[in-house]
């Protein structure tokens, strides 16, 4: 989708076509034609592109081949607007391994089961080996937030430091813009949305590549889309790393994560998790504390969390992906309720993502599996990757197969570190 991804194209087992690469362009035009132009003979303009604005995403870039004014409503915001509108947007997701800037991210269409990639994200020269950094859908643009990295200036060279830099990439014209860093540095930190803010809480300078030790902070920032801007807001009551942070009910929950650490044999450190959070009321600012939600022993770790939005005025109900089980929340009890089984046993479970989409629950396997050439041991073809995904309504299971763009050499087969939702 090259408004969508770099150059593009969606590629992968989608619905039947003549081609297996499907491009998806969005430049930036003027949207929907001025005057004498008509859109659909016989139709208003406005309804023409109503019609138009309810046809799946991985159709427009051939959709624009069709005459100038169907280029023009497909190349526009204009038509973005309408499908929000209408309620007619598609979720697309979004995967990240470390360090965009060199790995592209990757955009996923469940419905075309279609993938595109997009284009490297802007870095400084001097720094690399971005980790730990949180993504966001916020409207129609996609934010890229803070993480860990190194940086050649400093000494030494190899510690890991924080980053304050944040990003914005716009699916419609294909682009990266730098956009105003936060207040204080920070990776592996709590993350949510609230109407047209961004929330964050807590993180630290650790990376990806150290199992242990880096810096916490109990710090919490707003940002303002609008104004472009971070204000602090009222810390939290503890310092807190590697949390996770979700909005629900006009509350922004920061939970799980580590602060203190222990050592064992005064050698070897080792984090002490947190089984409790904190919760901030977003129209008031002030935040209230979570007591444990499992019992001492029952689990060392908070798992991968995600909240499924209710439909038709259901409150969202929140997820938990902990080994080979799906766990509900029960908020009122304030324990984690055991929801279903994995058919299928994950590889490399820590690099496993739980993703909401499209009201269903996806596992997200820790990355790509490979088909080797036995005799000089490099990769024959793209990898597969099987998605398991979940619907908590009827409580089955199926299965997506499917093979990512850049599951093509050994240097690819490694996890997704970020998982978000666009909807567009």
């Amino acid at each position: 989708m090259s408004g969508f991804g770099e150059g593009s194209k969606w590629e992968g087992a989608g619905p039947s076509t003549s081609s297996s690469e499907l491009p998806l362009n969005f430049s930036m035009g003027n949207g929907i034609g001025e005057g004498e132009i008509c859109i659909i003979p016989g139709l208003p303009n406005d309804l023409a592109c109503l019609c138009l604005a309810c046809l799946p995403l991985w159709q427009h870039s051939t959709l624009k081949a069709v005459c100038k004014a169907w280029n023009g409503v497909f190349s526009g915001k204009a038509l973005f607007e309408i499908r929000k509108r209408w309620n007619k947007c598609e979720e697309i997701m979004c995967l990240f391994r470390d360090d965009p800037s060199i790995t592209q991210g990757e955009l996923f269409d469940p419905r075309s089961q279609l993938w595109s990639l997009l284009p490297p994200m802007p870095s400084e020269p001097f720094t690399y080996g971005l980790t730990n950094f949180e993504c966001v859908s916020l409207g129609n643009s996609l934010l890229v937030i803070g993480g860990s990295l190194y940086d050649a200036r400093s000494f030494p060279m190899d510690r890991p430091l924080p980053s304050s830099a944040v990003y914005r990439y716009d699916p419609i014209t294909s682009r990266w813009d730098r956009l105003t860093g936060m207040r204080t540095p920070r990776g592996s930190f709590a993350c949510g949305v609230w109407e047209d803010a961004v929330f964050v809480a807590g993180g630290g300078s650790r990376h990806a590549q150290f199992a242990a030790g880096g810096s916490r902070l109990s710090s919490v920032e707003r940002y303002d889309l609008l104004h472009d801007r971070w204000s602090p807001l009222q810390s939290l009551q503890n310092i807190r790393a590697g949390c996770v942070g979700f909005v629900l009910a006009d509350e922004f929950w920061v939970i799980g994560g580590y602060g203190g650490s222990r050592t064992i044999a005064g050698i070897l450190p080792v984090d002490e998790y947190y089984s409790d959070g904190e919760i901030m009321d977003l129209k008031t600012g002030e935040w209230r504390v979570l007591k444990p939600m499992w019992e001492e022993g029952e689990r060392r770790r908070l798992g991968k969390v995600a909240v499924l939005s209710g439909s038709k005025g259901e409150p969202d109900n929140v997820f938990m992906l902990d080994g080979s089980a799906i766990y509900r929340y029960d908020v009122a009890a304030n324990r984690w309720i055991r929801e279903a089984q994995l058919p299928s046993t994950v590889l490399a479970e820590a690099s496993c993502r739980l993703v909401p989409l499209g009201g269903e629950l996806y596992v997200i396997p820790g990355g790509p599996v490979l088909e080797f050439n036995d005799a000089k041991r490099t990769p024959k073809k793209r990898g597969s990757i099987v998605f398991q995904v979940y619907d908590p309504k009827d409580r089955v299971w199926r299965f997506v197969m499917t093979r990512p763009l850049l599951a093509k050499t050994a240097r690819h087969n490694i996890s997704w570190g970020v998982v978000c939702i666009l909807r567009l």
